[in-house]
């Protein structure tokens, strides 16, 4: 499922076109989002954030302390849940190609 189907109380989608989705992620502390996938995609995080990934085959990645002004570019990823597991909400702006 697209993460802003699966859970739209944590992703909002700003903007799209034929080739690309632009999402916002507002993810809560304690908060963990549906399972979905993503195309590749670029991001870039507005705060400092504490979370971990869960992946349906039951693995859960220890906790990694992702920081605001950082940019990622993955390719494509599989299913997961995204667990926000700090104090603080966990933002970040992604661009998704379609």
């Amino acid at each position: 499922a697209l993460a802003h189907k699966a859970s739209p109380e944590v992703y909002k989608l700003l903007a799209e076109n034929d080739q690309f989705r632009v999402i916002l992620q507002v993810s809560k502390p304690g908060q963990r989002d549906q399972w979905h996938s993503h195309s590749a995609l670029a991001g870039y995080r507005l705060s400092d954030c504490t979370s971990r990934l869960h992946t349906p085959d039951g693995k859960v990645t220890n906790p990694t302390v992702r920081k605001r002004g950082e940019v990622f570019l993955l390719p494509a990823v599989k299913s997961h849940s995204f667990e926000n597991v700090g104090k603080t909400d966990c933002e970040a702006v992604i661009v998704e190609r379609k």
